[in-house]
């Protein structure tokens, strides 16, 4: 019989910012790169004041809600994807809002990379109305002065899916903040 011995090298990628996030896989060292860049993505992250992109956000999955540097890193992962995608298209199932010129998803993490530091920031339960059941439901993250922008993106994207239904009223957190008229164009005949 014969032996070897192997000697390998493995590189470790270690954050500037948090020095307890490291990671020995190149997409690591980019992810940590673009967040050191970015230190706010480490408290968003790390930390449960975005309700939209924190550890518990329903962008992850069990074990991605832990404190372990992989689980860390792979939130970076998620988050960064939202935040650099470009525009989406129908055919891949994520509806860009027809007024604007980004999904939701990218201008919530973009909403929360901006806003993060701000006064009164917080995140909330969107849900819309249609005067007998919630259809349209996601988690967004806003402060008091910008409140009304991130009703009129939530309710941009409810109008853009493909299960459309009228909108009689907008809840944050089971709560009614706006209700909506609906009017009906009578045709006149003659």
């Amino acid at each position: 019989m014969k032996t070897s011995e192997v000697v390998t090298t493995t590189t470790i990628y270690t954050s500037d910012v948090v020095p307890a996030i490291h990671g020995d896989h190149v997409r690591d060292g980019q992810l940590i790169t673009w967040a050191d860049a970015n230190p706010i993505v480490w408290k968003i992250v790390m930390g449960t004041r975005s309700k939209a992109w924190g550890k518990g956000s329903s962008h992850y999955l069990g074990s991605d809600r832990s404190d372990a540097p992989s689980a860390v890193l792979h939130r970076v992962a998620v988050f960064k994807q939202y935040f650099t995608m470009g525009r989406a298209s129908e055919q891949h199932g994520v509806f860009v809002d027809k007024p604007f010129n980004e999904n939701i998803f990218q201008f919530s993490a973009r909403f929360t990379l901006e806003h993060y530091n701000d006064k009164g920031f917080k995140g909330g339960f969107f849900q819309q109305f249609d005067g007998t059941y919630d259809r349209g439901c996601m988690t967004l993250d806003y402060t008091p002065g910008t409140l009304d922008g991130v009703v009129e993106r939530f309710r941009a994207w409810c109008d853009a899916g493909l299960c459309r239904y009228e909108t009689t009223a907008i809840k944050l957190d089971k709560r009614v903040i706006r209700t909506i008229k609906i009017t009906v164009n009578k045709i006149k005949e003659g």
